[in-house]
């Protein structure tokens, strides 16, 4: 009796794991996009020139001396049928009003690209299309990293490859881009670096 019923614990215990992994997107695929039903998005690797992942952001991007352009960032494994990518930089060690620093936030790049351009204009739009809106200082475009002296900042840039373009305005709040891309992410990457003064 007791192998009869440790064998029913068994089948219902393997039956839940099953309807579990495939309710998550499934059997040994890479995490999907939301189009099949959930699934953790997969990775996308990005590069940023001038810093390797995890290392310390030079003067050249950081703000001493003054405000720079953003840097270069390239990027592989966007998902076929990728129709726009968007970035975000944002400063993880300072919260205002219940939320971290946003340093740059920019969306609508176009799905073929395989990266963007250092030291773009700090525009709303620019003439790829693509959508850039207001940073930590109520602008367009990046701000680079500026801690105040002496601590050290830890800058994080994510990278969403999207299944639709957002359309949204230059206007746009943070919350309203973040809720847009909780829709449309199909895969995502993260690169962090660390700044101080």
């Amino acid at each position: 009796m007791r192998i009869v019923r440790a064998l029913a614990v068994c089948i219902v215990v393997a039956g839940f794991s099953i309807g579990l992994m495939l309710a998550q997107g499934g059997g040994g695929g890479k995490g999907g996009g939301k189009k099949g039903g959930g699934g953790i998005p997969a990775n996308m690797t990005l590069t940023v020139a001038g810093y390797p992942d995890g290392g310390s952001i030079p003067d050249a991007v950081g703000c001493k001396g003054g405000q720079k352009g953003n840097p270069k960032i390239d990027w592989t494994g966007a998902p076929a049928g990728t129709m726009a990518f968007a970035i975000i930089m944002h400063d993880t060690d300072v919260a205002i009003q219940g939320s971290d620093v946003l340093h740059w936030a920019i969306f609508d790049i176009p799905g073929t690209a395989t990266g963007v351009a250092g030291d773009l204009a700090k525009t709303a739009s620019l003439p790829d299309g693509s959508v850039q809106i207001n940073n930590i200082a109520g602008m367009p475009g990046f701000y680079s990293p500026c801690p105040p002296a002496p601590t050290v900042h830890h800058y994080i840039i994510e990278l969403y490859a999207l299944d639709a373009k957002l359309d949204l305005p230059a206007t746009a709040s943070r919350a309203d881009l973040m809720a847009a891309l909780a829709m449309h992410t199909r895969a995502k990457g993260t690169y962090v670096g660390t700044y101080h003064q």
